[in-house]
């Protein structure tokens, strides 16, 4: 049988694209596997950015694209990335042409939505995979150009087509899998008593999060374990804290950030469509603090399913402050066992979702 070609596409979607290429290694297809993205991370540096870093590892080619994009929020990096977009138009037509794939599989962004564009109009099947509970611009815009439409969440159908569109969930680490199955086969393995707590703003941090936890260290670190992803740009502040049940970290692959997860009892964290689904999966009770600045309000929606499972607590960033955290802290410490009781059998959506999206492929190519 001729070797088959698939062709990846998008930025920060790390985690949900090395689960399916796990769940493609597993099955022994021979398939060759392309990915089109952003190899650095910063303009001018020598940074890799997570997904080459962790992509390269399972034998996928990785090709760099400088692809701009329009932002939500206008900062200094705005007209630059904007002045990017046509010259990484025409890249990505380049790279088409050169791997010339079977199937191209996006999961959205500029690279994503150029690679589904040129993909198409070589006449090349093209799938999308919407990971928020919403719908992101790059998705959207790539959806009339995609022969199927995956979503994450129900919630996400009124953005696309529903005659192309199909609910798979959001593809998990695989450990993080796992694990969560243990979790649901053996009910009374759990802690009934916070001893850790998890702080992440996402990859990159959140200085937001990290001023209002600060002052609050001291006192959190007097009962509990704390795990503390700070991101790279404000890890000095916090990596000279000297305490034994302190761990401060910056940024960490999808495999590293697996093992913190499943250390945490509870988490303070951003609400990001991969970590919600990483935590609702391990039935962690989180407080979620939205980014208030993303397309479709999408990290407001992520959170606010999490929260109808009884897994998380919302607190909007204008409320954000150390005292109203720790309030929220507090809260959510007390109730522990209550959530865990309600939650005991809630089986996370997201557990199969790579094995569905290969199967998928399997079926399209």
């Amino acid at each position: 049988m001729e070797k088959k070609t698939i062709l990846l596409a998008g930025s920060h979607a790390g985690s949900t694209a090395i689960a399916i290429v796990e769940e493609i290694k597993k099955r022994n297809l021979d398939w060759e596997l392309h990915w089109i993205g952003k190899r650095f991370s910063k303009e001018g540096s020598l940074s890799e950015t997570l997904e080459y870093k962790n992509l390269s590892k399972y034998d996928v080619k990785f090709h760099n694209l400088e692809s701009g994009k329009l932002q939500t929020k206008f900062t200094r990096h705005t007209i630059p990335a904007l002045l990017k977009v046509p010259a990484g138009f025409l890249a990505t037509r380049k790279l088409i042409k050169a791997i010339n794939p079977d199937l191209t599989l996006s999961f959205g962004s500029a690279a994503g939505a150029m690679t589904v564009f040129w993909s198409n109009f070589y006449k090349i099947s093209t799938i999308i995979h919407e990971q928020t509970a919403t719908a992101g611009r790059a998705n959207i815009i790539s959806s009339y150009f995609s022969k199927k439409i995956l979503v994450s969440r129900e919630s996400s159908y009124p953005f696309f087509n529903k005659n192309k569109t199909m609910l798979v969930g959001n593809p998990i680490n695989s450990e993080i899998a796992t694990k969560a199955n243990l979790i649901d086969s053996h009910k009374d393995a759990r802690s009934t008593r916070v001893k850790s707590i998890l702080i992440t703003g996402g990859s990159r941090g959140s200085t937001w999060i990290n001023e209002a936890i600060k002052p609050l260290l001291p006192q959190l670190t007097d009962k509990y374990y704390v795990l503390h992803q700070t991101g790279d740009d404000n890890l000095d502040e916090f990596k000279s804290i000297t305490n034994n049940r302190y761990l401060a970290f910056g940024q960490v692959g999808p495999n590293e950030m697996a093992e913190v997860l499943l250390k945490a009892d509870v988490a303070i964290s951003r609400a990001g469509a991969n970590t919600v689904s990483e935590l609702t999966a391990l039935k962690i009770p989180s407080i979620l603090i939205p980014i208030p600045w993303t397309y479709n309000d999408e990290q407001t929606e992520n959170a606010k399913y999490m929260e109808k499972l009884g897994l998380a607590r919302i607190l909007l960033q204008k409320d954000l402050n150390p005292q109203k955290l720790l309030s929220e802290i507090e809260k959510l410490i007390a109730d522990y066992r209550h959530i865990l009781t309600l939650t005991e059998n809630l089986k996370s959506p997201d557990l199969n979702a790579a094995s569905d999206i290969v199967d998928i492929l399997e079926e399209s190519i």
